[in-house]
């Protein structure tokens, strides 16, 4: 298989409340975060963010503020961002122009729902060039089973089917 680099969980250190903050202090924030978890979510990294300035739930305004530092800092270059299915900016996948557009790594604290789409393609295209004949159940779980997981719940298959529809 695929060597799998460990997944590094950025190391929380205190960060402004993202209510109050300038767009320059959240896209500081989020350059810190995505600096050692890019290619990463968006809606990861906002409530990695949200937890350090020490909010526990994004409301509206919060999510707003998330929003304008994102555009700001992808309009300047500071992160590049790849859409998934949604365009919704909080499932884009973040990274600095500096990281790989794919790595991959162990689940680590991230649900499969947060592992990027392509991240999860190189998986499954390892395994379906080892297995040619491979069902979709027998490939979904093979996936899983990468990653330490065993539940093919609902959820995660719509998860896989959208990255095996998308990428193959």
């Amino acid at each position: 298989m695929i060597p799998k680099e460990d997944y590094i969980e950025w190391a929380p250190v205190r960060l402004v409340d993202p209510r109050a903050a300038k767009v320059e202090q959240i896209i500081h924030g989020m350059d810190q975060i995505i600096a050692v978890e890019g290619p990463v979510m968006a809606s990861r990294v906002f409530h990695i963010f949200s937890r350090a300035g020490g909010l526990s739930r994004i409301y509206d305004e919060t999510r707003r503020a998330f929003l304008r530092a994102l555009r700001t800092a992808l309009d300047e270059g500071i992160f590049v961002a790849e859409q998934e299915a949604l365009e919704d900016p909080a499932t884009w996948i973040l990274r600095l122009p500096s990281q790989a557009r794919v790595r991959t790594r162990t689940l680590g604290t991230r649900t499969l729902h947060e592992i990027p789409a392509a991240e999860l393609a190189e998986y499954m295209l390892e395994i379906r060039i080892e297995n040619e004949l491979i069902s979709r159940e027998e490939l979904f779980r093979k996936v899983l089973n990468e990653y330490g997981l065993t539940r093919l719940t609902e959820a995660t298959t719509n998860r896989l089917e959208y990255v095996l529809k998308t990428w193959f």
